[in-house]
């Protein structure tokens, strides 16, 4: 096995995503092996073999003693997020990689990750701010909404295998079991802002600040990409190492983001080039048929009605919601 894995999670509607962040990956850095996590059965619904060489790695085949609780009590999102510490630990038990990294389906890789191997000689655990500089608060979202989600991106994070990072899988793992929810009124953002005790809690964990990861619409404000010598370049000074198409509605020409209302896409024609190239990528990797397929883990969040909803309008005010009394 590779000494470097790096790993994702989503259900069988997502896997035409997963198939290209991989892709994409091993293009760059063949000396990977990507783990695609299964949050769903597969059912005779696709051969895995599709993937290869790739591998498709059901959860139920980790052996995670707190799956059953975990499904029955979060949604498929909050589910796929409390997995990430847990899938970590499996792969480092079963396969002792030197290096794994995690990383969103919704991610593309443009360069080799050398730089970011060479930083993880110096810290075990390395995880990637939002932004390095102030954003300004004209637009949404503002500073604040990431005060509310997390102050780092949980859609990448890079390990070293070193009994710190081992220490952070246990303590993450502990929280996510019972308070992966998304509930921003009550504090929590999934696993997301978790993550903001890292670098306190863990002395050899790292703030990655390479202006070349994790390029996404929440730092344009301070990160230009444009292509020299056929390289893609942020600010002219480090190679584009990866992006993250969070939210985009695929084969928009405009719309960068549903999450935000800050940016048009048609306004960086790199940019354009990238997301349209991204969304064929997507569609080729037969996402029409993914799309369709229902996950087994999903779980429907039920909403107030009658007195319930009647009692969450006087509670609105001070961010409390009730599903039931």
């Amino acid at each position: 096995m590779n000494s470097r894995i790096a790993y994702t999670l989503c259900s069988a509607s997502h896997l035409a995503y997963a198939k290209t962040m991989a892709d994409a990956l091993v293009k760059h850095n063949p000396d990977y092996q990507v783990f695609i996590g299964l949050v769903d059965k597969i059912d005779n619904r696709f051969d895995t073999s599709y993937f290869a060489p790739h591998i498709v790695l059901p959860i139920e085949e980790m052996q995670i003693e707190t799956l059953p609780q975990m499904s029955s009590q979060y949604t498929i999102l909050e589910l796929s997020c409390a997995l990430k510490p847990y899938m970590a630990q499996y792969l480092f038990q079963q396969y002792q990689p030197k290096t794994l990294i995690y990383t969103d389906t919704d991610i593309v890789y443009y360069h080799p990750l050398t730089v970011l191997e060479q930083a993880l000689e110096q810290e075990d655990v390395l995880v990637t701010p939002h932004f390095n500089t102030p954003l300004d608060n004209t637009h949404f979202p503002e500073e604040k909404e990431f005060l509310r989600s997390g102050l780092f991106n949980a859609g990448f994070f890079a390990m070293s295998n070193k009994t710190a990072t081992h220490d952070f899988l246990a303590w993450w793992s502990s929280r996510l079991k019972d308070l992966c929810y998304l509930n921003l009124p009550q504090g929590l953002g999934a696993d997301q802002n978790w993550l903001n005790y890292v670098p306190v809690y863990f002395p050899t964990a790292g703030i990655y600040r390479n202006k070349g990861a994790n390029v996404a619409y929440w730092n344009l404000h301070e990160r230009q990409v444009t292509v020299n010598n056929n390289v893609l370049m942020v600010n002219n000074t480090d190679p584009l190492l990866f992006f993250h198409f969070s939210g985009y509605p695929l084969h928009s020409k405009e719309v960068m983001s549903k999450h935000q209302n800050r940016y048009r896409l048609d306004a960086f024609p790199v940019l354009q080039t990238l997301f349209l190239e991204y969304a064929d990528a997507v569609k080729r990797n037969d996402a029409e048929r993914f799309a369709g397929m229902s996950c087994y883990y999903a779980r429907k969040v039920q909403k107030p009605t009658g007195i319930m909803a009647t009692i969450n309008k006087v509670l609105k005010p001070v961010g409390v919601k009730l599903n039931k009394l």
